[in-house]
């Protein structure tokens, strides 16, 4: 059993559903409809104490279900009254990790062979929040989450882990887990995308999102319609809505790459530099950066980061000081 969002008339629903094995086909079905407060079935009869409606597990006794208090007591705890959940929570989750057992090499092989790679480059962005795939199936034992459930329930699991995402992350997201690092050879790609070529990054995502689309095997068990998959509409919003955070990309990066090798402490990128500095490393003047919209700044930016950039001969402390200024004119223009 797992909690649903839908849209009803723009209108945000919530449902329980299950997932079930219809041959060797995992489907799945709605079981509640909560309706867009599900608030409203919490009965607090004082205190700090609550319970869920017995109209629910009624519910669930006609429609055949196995009732687990607990279980679905969880699900409504988002929803409960802010306090009540303050004092609660050091209660929640205390038994989490008491009965962990080494993953056995059956299991493994298991997820491996029964999870989709789109999925575990989901879910390891959200535990991490890398784009360099390339640690992604050292931590399989993160995916075992994975494991017996319907591609809604999926879906499901990992909008609601995407909820935790912060809007300057969006479009890193986006290129992380569909893999378009793997359509460039700069080394950067791997935690840069916002120095790539837009164009070529623009036209890889469109090509990637309408393969995951039309997949069978990945959307197996799942009704859908004509047109994109609804639950890839948001992943286009996310990548043409938003556009990429250059100053933390570009900490991953210098850590990745130079940190090892040039000692450590804090990273040049981090600081913050005058607008005499800035124009010095551009090389316009002042008046000149001041004109230039968001877009065009970061077509200047892109130009010059390929030219400077280590792979092609540059010196990476001038690429740090190129990233620092960008970083500090973008502050200006969303200021």
């Amino acid at each position: 059993m797992y909690l649903a969002r839908r849209f009803i008339n723009n209108r945000l629903h919530y449902v329980l559903r299950e997932s079930f094995l219809e041959g060797e086909i995992l489907r799945n079905r709605d079981l509640i409809d909560l309706g867009s407060d599900p608030e409203e079935f919490i009965v607090y009869p004082g205190g700090s104490s609550f319970y869920i409606d017995d109209l629910i597990f009624d519910r669930l006794k006609k429609s055949g279900f196995s009732v687990d208090y607990d279980e679905v007591e969880s699900f409504f705890l988002p929803f409960l009254d802010p306090y009540i959940r303050t004092r609660i929570d050091p209660f929640l989750n205390r038994t989490t990790n008491m009965g962990w057992k080494r993953m056995d090499t059956q299991t493994r092989q298991r997820i491996f062979r029964d999870t989709h790679i789109f999925d575990r480059r989901r879910i390891h962005f959200l535990r991490f929040g890398q784009t360099d795939l390339r640690e992604v199936d050292r931590s399989p034992s993160l995916f075992k989450i994975l494991l017996d459930k319907s591609r809604d329930e999926l879906e499901q699991l990992i909008l609601a882990g995407e909820q935790e995402l912060r809007p300057q992350e969006y479009k890193r997201y986006i290129f992380a887990i569909f893999d378009l690092q793997q359509f460039f050879s700069e080394a950067s790609a791997r935690t840069m995308p916002h120095a790539l070529d837009s164009d070529r990054v623009d036209d890889y995502f469109l090509k990637e999102i309408c393969r995951i689309d039309s997949d069978r095997e990945f959307w197996k068990g799942m009704n859908r319609g004509k047109g994109l998959v609804s639950y890839m509409i948001r992943y286009v919003i996310m990548f043409f809505d938003y556009s990429f955070a250059g100053g933390q990309t570009w900490s991953e990066f210098a850590r990745a790459n130079f940190g090892s090798s040039h000692g450590a402490g804090p990273l040049k990128g981090a600081r913050r530099m005058s607008m005499k500095e800035v124009t010095t490393v551009f090389g316009i003047k002042q008046s000149e950066l001041a004109a230039l919209s968001r877009s065009a700044l970061t077509r200047l930016y892109r130009k010059k980061a390929q030219q400077m950039h280590p792979d092609k001969g540059g010196d990476h402390e001038q690429f740090i000081e190129l990233t620092t200024a960008y970083n500090e004119l973008l502050r200006t223009k969303s200021g």
